[in-house]
C-alpha cells in the first residue's frame, strides 16, 4: 500500500507539472515553455520510479514507521533535491532537448506537498484499520514469571497498543500470582479448553517452557482447531545478558531450521547488500568498458618504462573475515621491491600496522604519476565485478598488516573490502596514524548506506582528478 501510494504520488505530480505549468506561460519569457506531447515525458517515469525508490529508501522514507512530520518534511524536500540533481544530470548527459526542464522543476516542487499529503492519507487510513476491533489482536498468556512479564511489557509498547493480553494461565494456579503485570491470572491451564472455546481470543502465547505444562500439545492443537494461531516464546539466553530482540545488533533467524537470536555488531540489510552488488557489477562493468582503451595505453606504458618487470602487480591480500584473494593493480614499483621494503621499514610515516612512505625510493616515475591521480588502481574494477571487492569499502590488508592489528581494528575486515572509502576522502594521505584509518573505516561499516555509498562515489571523482591519490 505504501509503495502504491508514492507510485500514485509521483504519477499525479507529473501529470499536474505537465497539465497546470502551461496556464502560467505568460508569466515566463518567450519560448521557455513548449512541452510537446504528453508521450515525449511519460517515458521519463521510467527512470523516475526506480531512482526515487533508492532515494525513498535511503532516506527512511519508503516504511510505515512513525516519524515526526518535521523530519517527514526534510526528508521529503531533500529527497526532491537529490532526485532533480539526478534527473538534471541524466538529461544533461544524455542531451534530452526533447524534455522540458520546467516539467522537471515543477515536478519535484508539487511531489512535496503532495507526497507529504499522501503519506498523512496512508498513515490516517492505516490507523483506523488498525484500531478497528478486528485487528486488535486479543491474547492469552501461558505462563507468569520473568518471560510472562517481558511479553506483556513488549505487547503494550508494541504498535501503540495494537494487542490487547486478556490474561494468564498458569499450570499450578493456586501458586501463581493473582496478576502479572496488571494482568489478571485466569487460572490453570486445565481450563484453558473451554476458555478458548468460550472467549474471543486470537494468539495464544506459550510464555514458558511447553514441556512444564501438562497436555502441551493437545491444548495447541486444540487451539489451532479452533482457527488460533499459537507462538511459542523461545529462551532466549541473551536477553538476560542485556539484549534485546529491538536492538539493531540483534535479529531472529533461522539456522538449520531452528529460530535463534543472531547478534552482529556489523549491520546486514538484505535490501541494501543485494542493490550494493548490483550497483558494483554495473559500475565496474561500465567502467571497464569505457576505459578499455585507457587500461590498453597504461599497460603498453608500464612496459616501456619499466620493462623487466610484469604489468600487473598481483596484490596478495585479506578480504572478508580473513579470506585471502588476490586482486591487481597496474605495478609502480621496481620488480623487486618486496626484497628492497625491509632496508625502508625504519622510514615508515604511518604510525601503526600500514606502511606509508611520500619518497618510496622504489617507485618508478610513471608509478609515482599514476598514484598521484589513482591510475594505478584501475584494475581492481575487476575484483569488483568478480565480487572479491566492491566499491565502497575498506581497503583490503596484506597478510602481515594484519598480523600487528589491536583487536578492536580487526573489525575492519566484517564486511567486503573495496576501492574507496572514507579514508580517502577524509584526509587519506594526511592521516598519519593507523588509528584515525580504521575508525574511520569502523564508521562506515556501521553506518553504511546506499546513500553513504552515492556520497563516496561522488567525493571520490574530486579527489582523483585533483590528483591526491595514495604516495
Amino acid at each position: 500500500m505504501l509503495l502504491l501510494s508514492h507510485a500514485f504520488s509521483i504519477s499525479s505530480s507529473f501529470f499536474l507539472s505537465y497539465r497546470l505549468l502551461p496556464n502560467y506561460r505568460h508569466y515566463l519569457r518567450a519560448g521557455a515553455f513548449a512541452p510537446g506531447p504528453f508521450a515525449a515525458h511519460a517515458w521519463l517515469l521510467l527512470l523516475i520510479f526506480p531512482l526515487w525508490y533508492l532515494l525513498l529508501e535511503a532516506l527512511g522514507l519508503n516504511s510505515a514507521t512513525r516519524l515526526s512530520w518535521r523530519a517527514v518534511i526534510a526528508r521529503t524536500v531533500r529527497l526532491q533535491l537529490f532526485g532533480l540533481g539526478a534527473l538534471s544530470a541524466l538529461i544533461f548527459a544524455f542531451k534530452l532537448q526533447t524534455v522540458s526542464r520546467l516539467i522537471i522543476f515543477g515536478f519535484c516542487v508539487l511531489l512535496v506537498p503532495i507526497s507529504i499529503a499522501t503519506r498523512w492519507l496512508f498513515l490516517s487510513v492505516l490507523e483506523a484499520h488498525r484500531s478497528h476491533i478486528y485487528n486488535i489482536a486479543r491474547i492469552l498468556v501461558i505462563g507468569t514469571r520473568e518471560r510472562a512479564r517481558e511479553f506483556i511489557r513488549q505487547a503494550r509498547q508494541a504498535e501503540e497498543g495494537h494487542f490487547e493480553v486478556l490474561g494468564c494461565f498458569e499450570p499450578e494456579a493456586a501458586q501463581a500470582p493473582r496478576e502479572v503485570e496488571g494482568v489478571r491470572v485466569v487460572g490453570s491451564t486445565e481450563i484453558l479448553r473451554c476458555y478458548l472455546f468460550a472467549h474471543p481470543v486470537d494468539i495464544v502465547v506459550f510464555a514458558m517452557p511447553p514441556e512444564r505444562v501438562p497436555e502441551a500439545k493437545d491444548l495447541m492443537d486444540a487451539a489451532m482447531e479452533l482457527g488460533l494461531r499459537v507462538a511459542v516464546l523461545p529462551d532466549f539466553y541473551v536477553q538476560r545478558l542485556g539484549y534485546t530482540v529491538d536492538q539493531q545488533q540483534v535479529r531472529i533467524d533461522s539456522f538449520f531450521g531452528r529460530p535463534v537470536a543472531a547478534l552482529s555488531s556489523v549491520p546486514r540489510h538484505s535490501s541494501y547488500l543485494l542493490v550494493k552488488r548490483v550497483m558494483d557489477i554495473a559500475i565496474s562493468a561500465l567502467l571497464l568498458l569505457l576505459l578499455a582503451p585507457l587500461l590498453a595505453l597504461l599497460a603498453i606504458l608500464v612496459k616501456l618504462t619499466s620493462p623487466h618487470g610484469p604489468v600487473f602487480y598481483r596484490w596478495k591480500v585479506l578480504g572478508v573475515n580473513k579470506k585471502p584473494f588476490v586482486s591487481y593493480k597496474f605495478r609502480t614499483m621496481v620488480p623487486n621491491a618486496e626484497e628492497l621494503k625491509p632496508q625502508i621499514l625504519g622510514r615508515n610515516e604511518m604510525v601503526g600496522p600500514a606502511f606509508k612512505m611520500r619518497d618510496d625510493p622504489r617507485i618508478t616515475p610513471l608509478g609515482r604519476f599514476l598514484r598521484k591521480y589513482s591510475l594505478d588502481e584501475l584494475p581492481q574494477l575487476y575484483s569488483v565485478l568478480k565480487g572479491d571487492m566492491s566499491l565502497v569499502g575498506p581497503r583490503p590488508p596484506f597478510q602481515e598488516e594484519v598480523d600487528r592489528y589491536e583487536f578492536w581494528q580487526r573489525r575492519k575486515l566484517s564486511i567486503k573490502p573495496g576501492i574507496t572509502c572514507l579514508w580517502q576522502v577524509n584526509g587519506r594521505n594526511h592521516i598519519h596514524n593507523f588509528d584515525q584509518w580504521a575508525q574511520l573505516d569502523l564508521e562506515y561499516i556501521q553506518k553504511a548506506s546506499l546513500w553513504l555509498d552515492l556520497k563516496i562515489l561522488l567525493k571520490t571523482v574530486p579527489v582523483v582528478l585533483r590528483g591526491r591519490g595514495a604516495y
